[in-house]
């Protein structure tokens, strides 16, 4: 619950600002007036522990199915700090002592309301520090358990998992030295429904043989990168780097490495690592091309400009998710506007004219802007659409 003073301030502020956006959106949209609507979420939360950490921090409202989140910090073995109740807390297990950090979140036992759990992290991705997730009984029975998260990329990024809590007192997140590469979690009670698929279409993949789970916030499922080229309705699939790659400004950036896969080239500038170019060769041109990718700590504006045989293309399109998601992350330099970056993965896309591309010998080239932040990106492939026997099309003067 909020303190009294808080509670007090709290309904007035917030009628302001309700009234304030309401104005807000019939100035933008004339004609139109509708009332601002607050989305309800009792069976969620999203923990932030940097601020909880503050001893000014207010106390925190929790779903009912969610008792408690603490820390045990590994400076001070056995020790708890309470963030959101007084519950007293057993010790760690022994493999768990210092110098490793411990957030605790302790469930209430509530069947049929909260059988499985939606629990993301958001951390920076530190090579050293790669948290952990596990669930354990009051008599510390493991019933789930995580690999390390992360891939050491040292970006922001976050990790979803979906934990079943039939018999789960509470749920560690395990992280080498201080944990304060853990920024913040969401949890959400997760409900099933019956989703159905194409026959000869492979439906979501999910993570580590968990339940497959639609993204609160709207990102885009990530698709592996197909070991073999495919063909499917006059389309050509082939993959050119499946690996992650790391591009970083003029500022930041190490020495170029080249990164050699079968007959994929991806290359960096002369000294530093801010673009990457990939080869490869074509019998003939296509109709249409696209360029698929997944993008790490994408600026939305700044985004990835392309070139294709030393050809212009403009900037990779991202699909990003729901503003409200809290893996959005502001930074502000002085005298300058805040700029924002997704510590997270999204889905980009670049359509090519078929002229663009030649037969014989192709070249891409993907450039990181001067003023961006580091990014890493995966899952590079191209799609090729060719003539097909029933290719739907239309003669226009």
């Amino acid at each position: 619950m909020l303190s009294p003073r808080v509670v007090q301030f709290f309904p007035r502020a917030f009628r302001f600002l309700t009234l304030s956006l309401a104005a807000l959106i019939c100035a933008a949209v004339p004609g139109r007036a509708q009332e601002l609507v607050v989305q309800p979420t009792p069976f969620t939360v999203l923990l932030d522990f940097a601020a909880l950490r503050s001893p000014l921090a207010p106390k925190q409202s929790l779903p009912i199915w969610l008792e408690s989140a603490q820390i045990l910090p590994a400076e001070t073995p056995g020790k708890t700090e309470a963030l959101t109740t007084g519950t007293a807390v057993q010790g760690l297990p022994e493999e768990k002592t210092p110098p490793h950090t411990v957030y605790r979140l302790r469930l209430r036992a509530m069947p049929g309301l909260n059988d499985a759990m939606l629990l993301r992290v958001f951390f920076d991705d530190r090579a050293n520090a790669h948290p952990t997730v596990t669930a354990w009984s009051e008599t510390g029975t493991s019933l789930f358990a995580s690999g390390p998260l992360g891939a050491g990329l040292e970006l922001p990024a976050w990790e979803s998992l979906s934990i079943p809590t039939a018999g789960v007192n509470y749920v560690d997140i395990d992280v080498p030295g201080d944990g304060l590469n853990v920024r913040k979690v969401f949890l959400a009670t997760l409900k099933k429904s019956v989703v159905s698929h194409a026959l000869d279409f492979a439906p979501a993949p999910a993570k580590e043989n968990q339940t497959p789970v639609n993204d609160p916030f709207g990102n885009a499922t990530p698709q592996p990168a197909a070991e073999n080229d495919s063909y499917l309705f006059g389309r050509v699939r082939a993959t050119l780097e499946a690996g992650v790659i790391k591009l970083s400004p003029p500022s930041s950036s190490p020495a170029a490495t080249a990164v050699t896969t079968g007959t994929t080239l991806a290359s960096g500038t002369a000294a530093q690592r801010t673009s990457v170019s990939f080869e490869f060769s074509l019998e003939s041109a296509p109709l249409l091309a696209a360029v698929t990718l997944d993008i790490l700590n994408a600026d939305p504006l700044a985004p990835l400009q392309a070139w294709v045989n030393n050809t212009a293309l403009g900037a990779v399109a991202w699909q990003f998710p729901d503003l409200a998601d809290p893996a959005f992350t502001g930074s502000v330099r002085t005298l300058e506007p805040m700029r924002f970056h997704y510590g997270g993965w999204v889905h980009g896309l670049l359509i090519l004219p078929g002229s663009a591309l030649r037969a014989g010998t192709n070249t891409l080239t993907l450039q990181l802007p001067a003023d961006a932040s580091p990014v890493a990106i995966r899952a590079i492939e191209l799609q090729l659409k060719q003539n097909w026997r029933i290719l739907d099309y239309t003669l226009t003067p």
